[in-house]
């Protein structure tokens, strides 16, 4: 469904949780962007402990039990997850599917995804204009609605982010509406609210007029070079890819950066093919052509490590892409691919995990449309700049307000 909403102005919104609720509005409104609460269960005052604990402890296996039969339960803060560990129903209780080696497997594959999620969750929180959105079938203590600001504020850094409590109401004149309530705090109200055994039954005609009302309330003019500057991640322990150099660039000069990065190319690209606003443009082929492909070579990563980036097709206009992403050893080998397939207005976040190896590594990407073109059709990717990220995330400290 299209309100007039852009793909940008939708990546402003973060879920708190409670359930995913709030995610399928963002999915009704075509934003697909990973965040690390969105299809989380939780109550606020779980959230709120969490972040008063600097995400400690966070997803430890021996923490995990079955919730349901796709969801484990975290019992360190009572957060359950969605979740590869099945679950089946054995003697009136559910048991695991698995055995204990095949869940610790996916649960570093998980591991690493959370990390990452957690590392871009506060990276944005630092990024400023983003507005946090919380609610509760059962309504809110304004204690921790109080709690979760403050939490947030130390987290950030700052206060210029704003929170958004979602209520449900019967009054019609409140219906869709927002409001400031003071300063950094929003509150805006919905008919009802989904049921938990059913989240994706949302209220939407209230739910699209909370997103633009809130836009309107809390705007953030510089958004697009604030998100395209964003960085997840610890500086000094990630590797960051470089994109090609730009045709305008003075290739008699010498280039600065991080050796490990190695050398960028673009290959089978177009004159469309280039930096934009932060990100690197990519236009995709038919599918029976060779595809539109970045490749970095002589990548020396950090130790085992995942990679990650996002993909955004920006225009609406474009036909979908089909993205293939791998990561080579020296020699040839593959250590780790995926596939990803990318529609217009939404973005994808991408978590490959791979090996640590002392050898050099090759990592591409390559993009083609879905389709065969029609004239005057185009199929567009942006790609955010991409990084290798250690298996570990260091924490970050948070001010001791936040205790």
């Amino acid at each position: 469904m299209t309100i007039g909403i852009g793909a940008d102005d939708l990546l402003r919104f973060e879920s708190l949780g409670d359930n995913c609720e709030f995610g399928f509005v963002l999915r009704r409104l075509s934003c697909e962007a990973g965040s690390l609460f969105r299809w989380a269960s939780m109550k606020p005052d779980q959230l709120l402990a969490k972040l008063r604990a600097n995400f400690d402890g966070m997803y430890r296996f021996e923490n995990l039990s079955p919730l349901r039969t796709g969801m484990v339960l975290d019992s360190a803060y009572g957060i359950g997850w969605h979740s590869d560990m099945k679950s089946d129903v054995a003697g009136g209780r559910l048991v695991f599917r698995d055995d204990e080696a095949t869940r610790r497997a996916m649960h570093r594959r998980e591991t690493r995804k959370i990390q990452y999620l957690q590392a871009k969750f506060t990276a944005r929180a630092a990024m400023g204009g983003v507005i946090f959105v919380v609610k509760s079938n059962p309504g809110i203590a304004p204690a921790t609605i109080d709690g979760l600001y403050e939490a947030l504020a130390a987290l950030a850094g700052h206060d210029d982010f704003a929170l958004l409590e979602v209520q449900a109401t019967d009054d019609p004149s409140r219906i869709g509406r927002v409001d400031w309530q003071r300063p950094g705090l929003m509150r805006g109200h919905v008919t009802r609210f989904a049921p938990y055994h059913q989240a994706d039954d949302i209220d939407a005609a209230a739910w699209f007029s909370i997103v633009q009302g809130a836009l309107r309330l809390f705007p953030c003019h510089d958004w697009t070079q604030r998100h395209a500057a964003l960085r997840i991640g610890t500086p000094d322990a990630l590797v960051q890819l470089r994109f090609p150099f730009g045709p305008d660039q003075d290739m008699g000069k010498p280039i600065t950066g991080d050796l490990r990065a190695g050398t960028a190319r673009l290959l089978n690209g177009n004159s469309w093919c280039r930096p934009y606003e932060g990100m690197f443009r990519l236009h995709g082929p038919d599918p029976e052509k060779p595809g539109t492909t970045l490749r970095w070579t002589g990548v020396h990563a950090p130790g085992p490590f995942h990679l990650g980036a996002t993909l955004r097709c920006p225009l609406r206009d474009s036909v979908p892409l089909r993205v293939a992403v791998a990561i080579a050893a020296e020699d040839g080998a593959t250590l780790a691919e995926e596939r990803f397939e990318v529609h217009p207005g939404r973005a994808t976040d991408l978590v490959l995990d791979a090996p640590g190896l002392k050898g050099p590594l090759t990592v591409s990407l390559t993009v083609n449309a879905v389709r065969p073109l029609a004239e005057g059709e185009r199929a567009v990717l942006d790609l955010s700049a991409p990084a290798l990220h250690p298996e570990q995330v260091p924490a970050v400290a948070l001010p001791a307000k936040a205790a």
